[in-house]
């Protein structure tokens, strides 16, 4: 069993963490939200997003249960979207460059 102390620690540093890379990554999409990557950046956060709820969760529940599988299926769903739109990004460029 986890000392609560620690648990308490690992749930803050989860949270903090968390919420400062979502808000880096929230700038970053601000600053290419017109670029072809804007989109991309969009879907990273919010798979990053995904992630942190799931830790933290993760950390609370201290075990497996429908929900946390729920969660788990929908991240990896949108990280193999967001994959997908970055191959269609990368080729889009590529496209673009060939073409000029």
């Amino acid at each position: 069993m986890i000392d609560a102390s620690l648990q308490t620690a690992s749930i803050l540093f989860a949270i903090i963490g968390g919420t400062a890379a979502g808000v880096l990554s929230l700038l970053l999409w601000g600053i290419l939200r017109e670029s072809p990557f804007g989109t991309v950046i969009t879907l990273l956060t919010l798979t990053l997003a995904g992630v942190i709820v799931y830790h933290v969760f993760l950390i609370i529940a201290g075990g497996e249960s429908v929900f946390l599988d729920t969660l788990r299926s929908a991240m990896h769903t949108i990280v193999a979207i967001f994959l997908l739109l970055v191959i269609a990004t990368h080729e889009r460029i590529q496209q673009s460059i060939s073409g000029s």
